[in-house]
Parts: structure tokens; C-alpha cells; sequence
């Protein structure tokens, strides 16, 4: 038993050796209700609104909020969503990237003061780009109260030898 461990540990060990090390990047973000942050990543809206909670700006809407955010052309993306807590009503809303629906969402009712949503979108909706679209909309109502978007994506990066 102890002998199949070890083999397995040195397995384990060799294969993470030869990896390459994944770098995990924050790409672009936008902060939602701040005109500036918002002004550089193209927004538009409709039905909307942009407030301040807890000394951070958000932005909700009953239609949709749309934002260009800069990525990487060669690795799958991840949205970030930070939203703002609220104790009110259950949210529903869709992340579409690209004319593409990527994710459908729910936030229910929270104290949280905030709470973040990582929500992978399909190599095939970015591959290429270095820009892309992305929109919330609301479902059954209103989004919930957005505070920021981010691009996430994983690098790989080859190991160099000097000699």
C-alpha cells in the first residue's frame, strides 16, 4: 500500500513538472455606475439606473447593460460578476457575450454585503477576439445590482532555460 502511494506521489510530481505554470489573469474590468469605468468600456443601457450602496457605485437595470471588455485572442474566458447584496427579491438574468446567451442566473436574496459569480463562456464565442461584447439582462425583472465585470482568463506561459 505504501509502496503504491509513493509510486503514485512521484507520478503525480513528474506529471506537474513538465506543466506549464497557468498564470491567472484579471484582463480588463469595468466598475459599474462609474462614469469614467464605464465611458472606457463603451456602455449602453436600457431601462437603467446607477446608484451608490456601501460607498460602491452599481448599475441595475429592468432591460439591459452592455460593456466591451478587452481579452486575450487565444484562451477561454471567464466573466467575473460582482453584485451588490440585497435582501429584496430572488434576480434572474442572462449573460450573453457576443449575441451569444452564455449563462442563465440566479441570485437569491442575501445579508452579504457582495458576492461574486464566475460564469465560463465557450472558447468558440471568443476565439480570435480581443474585444468582446458582454450584456446582462434582466429576467422576470430586474438584473441584479451590478458592481463591476471582469475579464479572467488562464495563461500558459513556456518555460524558458537560460544557459
Amino acid at each position: 500500500m505504501m509502496s503504491r502511494l509513493l509510486a503514485l506521489a512521484t507520478a503525480l510530481s513528474a506529471s506537474l513538472a513538465f506543466s506549464p505554470p497557468v498564470d491567472r489573469r484579471v484582463v480588463d474590468t469595468v466598475i459599474a455606475g462609474n462614469a469614467e469605468s464605464e465611458l472606457a468600456h463603451g456602455y449602453a443601457g436600457h431601462d437603467d439606473w446607477a446608484g451608490v450602496q456601501n460607498d460602491t457605485t452599481f448599475r441595475q437595470a429592468n432591460g439591459w447593460m452592455r460593456y466591451a471588455l478587452t481579452t486575450f485572442d487565444d484562451t477561454e474566458v471567464t466573466i467575473a460578476c460582482v453584485f451588490a447584496g440585497s435582501r429584496d427579491s430572488t434576480r434572474h438574468f442572462d449573460l450573453i457575450v457576443e449575441d451569444s446567451v452564455v449563462a442563465r442566473a440566479t441570485l437569491a436574496p442575501t445579508d452579504s454585503a457582495s458576492r461574486t459569480l464566475e460564469l465560463r463562456v465557450p472558447f468558440g464565442v471568443t476565439r480570435g477576439r480581443t474585444n468582446i461584447a458582454v450584456v446582462l439582462r434582466g429576467r422576470e425583472g430586474r438584473t441584479p445590482a451590478l458592481r463591476s465585470l471582469s475579464v479572467l482568463q488562464d495563461h500558459h506561459e513556456l518555460a524558458t532555460t537560460v544557459h
